[in-house]
């Protein structure tokens, strides 16, 4: 049995109107069409679902339960309705954001709550990767955010927003002997174990080449984490070093600090948007671009 929605909503509107020409008027249809779509509907049912009572109509025991289910449909159709024209109005809708561990756990939090309050109708799904994966996923997600140099492939199906420099720093316990330092060089860290992230990650593509370049060799790799969350637990537990964005200390963090490295270790912040993403998209992008500029701005200075 397949029942007509249009069906229903006559039925709807003979019950909440009384009678088929209130029907017809609250349908803008014709009494023919809706004591048709009426015919038809009780064929579908099998059941009588009312009768009629002088100019009226009475409701079956088996039409006042169906009356019941009918207002739900009619309901969520409304929904539907009242969804679809948000969508047409750019109000509501999903955006799939990919970012960079340091960015989703630091700098987005934040922007979203703004975001959402202006936009309560958009929902944003945010995936948390290294900034290798985010790259690699461009072809499903809406938005990218990565702090790290692009590889040349991605200007090609993405259009590329350059929103500042990001700075990396050291973190380590508030006893560590390094703490007595105001800003500390990677020279100075050889003689402590570090931990490092996992390949892939921007942070550690950008201290490996300065290490290289600083150094003169490769950095030994004794304890590689995946995530920055794992990094700030290592530390917290005695294992070492470790270095992060500058955003990426706890707000109350009362075990741990941080020490920015000499001279400066910066790093791109870029956000990637694919030819794909839908327009709702262009709602998230033009609130983040000033958000984050001004994020990065300020921690520069």
């Amino acid at each position: 049995m397949t029942i007509h929605p249009d069906h229903l909503l006559s039925f709807v509107a003979l019950v909440q109107t009384g009678s088929v020409s209130g029907a017809a008027q609250s349908r803008f249809l014709t009494q023919p069409a809706i004591s048709n779509q009426l015919k038809r509907l009780q064929k579908d049912v099998g059941m009588p679902l009312y009768r009629r009572q002088g100019r009226g109509v009475q409701l079956t025991a088996i039409g006042e339960a169906f009356y019941t289910h009918a207002l739900k449909v009619q309901q969520s159709m409304q929904d539907l309705n009242n969804f679809a024209d948000e969508l047409h109005g750019l109000q509501a809708g999903r955006i799939h954001l990919s970012a960079s561990q340091s960015i989703a756990g630091s700098l987005l939090p934040a922007a979203l709550v703004s975001f959402h309050q202006k936009h309560p109708h958009i929902e944003v799904f945010v995936d948390s990767m290294n900034s290798q994966q985010v790259f690699e996923r461009m072809e499903h997600h809406d938005l990218g955010l990565v702090e790290s140099p692009l590889p040349s492939s991605v200007p090609e199906c993405c259009t590329v927003v350059h929103l500042g420099e990001d700075k990396l720093v050291t973190v380590m316990p508030m006893n560590h002997p390094l703490v007595a330092y105001s800003s500390i060089e990677l020279a100075q860290l050889e003689a402590y174990p570090l931990i490092w992230r996992e390949q892939g990650s921007g942070t550690r593509d950008i201290l490996e080449k300065a290490w290289m370049t600083t150094m003169g060799k490769r950095p030994r790799i004794q304890l590689c984490m995946g995530g920055v969350s794992a990094v700030l637990e290592s530390v917290r537990q005695g294992l070492g070093i470790g270095m992060v964005s500058q955003f990426c200390l706890p707000t109350g963090e009362s075990m741990l600090t941080t020490r920015p490295l000499y001279p400066q270790l910066l790093r791109p912040m870029s956000l990637l948007q694919p030819s794909h993403a839908s327009p709702l998209t262009k709602k998230l992008v033009n609130f983040l671009i000033p958000y984050l500029k001004s994020r990065l701005h300020a921690s520069i200075r």
